[in-house]
């Protein structure tokens, strides 16, 4: 078990079982950026949590070594945030990776390098904005074999708007590789919002599916709920919690999901 806890831009580990190798670097002055270099080893698990009320600006870098399994769960609840993620992952890694955020301003990069024969990233984002927020996401199978599973989902509120823009990229000649892109935001308000899935391949042997909703809850799922003698109000209830935990079972997740919908998860 690794933990490292980021709060207003003070990093520090508190728990490591020496399974990965963390360098904190010093602030950038020019750029206010600090960085987060992660080298995980062997099979494990981390948990990242950031609570800032101060602009935050943080690079992280994720260099996997060969058969390993690693998980890591990202809790972030900050007011404004630019942050850039670089995943780099060797021959037969499994990367699970569960990303939680509750905040304002988002600007955020994500590079996913599958360098790896065998490599594969589970990827499941789960935002609630309240204000304006952008992600970037790029997955590049450099390798054969290798697979990616991409799950974005977002719920707007107040002055939330949401963009997605995430593209899978296989090469000609590299061979067998599987992607998978799932995106939807849900709106309960008028602002406009954005997914721009792409799927870039130059090689015929390739298994792609993407798939991208911008809107509200249908009413069939509604109906379906409400048929059974739930009410509007709780059904609408129900299936955000179906939306943003979906199989998340993190304690600190379900508190702030019941801290705006008022109910607790069984």
């Amino acid at each position: 078990m690794n933990k490292i806890r980021v709060n207003n831009n003070e990093i520090e580990l508190l728990e490591s079982d020496d399974l990965i190798e963390v360098s904190l670097s010093d602030k950038l002055e020019i750029f206010d950026i600090r960085k987060i270099s992660i080298k995980v080893v062997d099979t494990t698990f981390l948990e990242i949590e950031y609570n800032n009320n101060e602009e935050s600006k943080i690079d992280i870098e994720y260099n996997i070594s060969s058969n390993v399994k690693f998980e890591v769960i990202e809790i972030r609840k900050e007011k404004k945030t630019k942050v850039q993620y670089k995943y780099n992952i060797l021959e037969n890694s499994t990367v699970d990776v569960v990303k939680f955020y509750d905040c304002f301003c988002v600007k955020e990069l994500d590079v996913v390098n599958l360098n790896g024969i065998n490599s594969k990233i589970n990827y499941q984002f789960k935002t609630i904005s309240k204000d304006i927020q952008k992600y970037d996401l790029f997955i590049y199978h450099n390798n054969h074999n290798t697979e990616s599973n991409i799950v974005n989902n977002g719920v707007n509120i107040d002055e939330g708007s949401t963009i997605f823009n995430v593209t899978s990229v296989v090469y000609n000649g590299i061979k067998e590789c599987v992607l998978n892109q799932s995106n939807k935001i849900i709106n309960f308000n008028e602002k406009e919002c954005i997914i721009n899935p792409n799927l870039l391949i130059e090689e015929n042997d390739t298994t792609a599916n993407h798939s991208a909703f911008i809107g509200k809850f249908s009413d069939n799922e509604l109906f379906y709920l409400m048929s059974r003698g739930i009410s509007l109000e709780e059904s609408i209830k129900l299936l955000i919690k179906g939306f943003l935990s979906d199989k998340i079972t993190h304690q600190k997740i379900i508190d702030i999901i019941s801290s705006y919908w008022g109910w607790k998860l069984e």
